[in-house]
């Protein structure tokens, strides 16, 4: 089986640089754009199921890169965004004068971030959520031979970090994966293997 795991496009947060965690915010005209053209970069590539969570910017996404296909999108939310609790629709300079040991481990040392104080999930805590999803996820798809899920950023890179077999002390290291890019996991004999990872190629040929 090969799994796409999409990251949404860009949102009017994203811009702004606002945490969004579970709130929703809407995709910008390149957030609409860049998902377009991941659908269009897909079009003959048959998919068997195609996933989001119930966040609208990654469900608008999904249908946008589903196309004209007949499937439905399905919500699967144990790949949801990290919450922010409190903190969400706070721009990242509010936020840092608040917290500003947390804002840096949020970005910089993953595994010291605790938002035990504004209410939010960890990434310990995210990741014990993805794993439990992910190994769902395999048991709802296993008889099929292509999917498609879109996500969102701190939980994709929690997500392919575990599935990438890395040591849990090397999570600050991870990547986020950009707006639009899909990540391709092989799982075959009950193991995972990245075949291509963020990869943007439908952003760059317009360029």
């Amino acid at each position: 089986m090969e799994i796409y795991f999409v990251r949404h496009g860009q949102t009017v947060w994203n811009v702004e640089k606002r945490f969004q965690g579970l709130s929703d915010s809407p995709l910008t005209e390149l957030g609409i754009t860049q998902a377009k053209l991941l659908g269009e970069k897909l079009k003959d590539i048959k998919f068997d199921k195609f996933y989001s969570t119930s966040l609208k910017r990654a469900n608008d996404t999904a249908k946008y890169i589903k196309g004209n296909r007949k499937q439905e999108v399905e919500i699967f939310d144990d790949f949801v965004e990290i919450s922010m609790g409190d903190m969400e629709g706070m721009q990242h300079e509010e936020f840092k004068k608040l917290y500003p040991e947390q804002v840096k481990n949020f970005f910089f040392n993953q595994l010291e971030y605790d938002p035990t104080e504004y209410h939010g999930e960890s990434f310990i805590e995210v990741r014990e959520r993805v794993i439990k999803g992910l190994n769902k996820f395999v048991e709802l798809n296993k008889n099929y031979e292509r999917v498609l899920v879109v996500s969102h950023g701190a939980t994709l890179k929690t997500l392919l970090h575990y599935i990438s077999g890395k040591d849990i002390s090397t999570l600050s290291d991870e990547a986020i994966p950009k707006n639009t890019s899909y990540t391709i996991v092989k799982y075959q004999n009950g193991k995972f293997e990245i075949t291509d990872f963020s990869n943007t190629s439908h952003l760059e040929e317009k360029q």
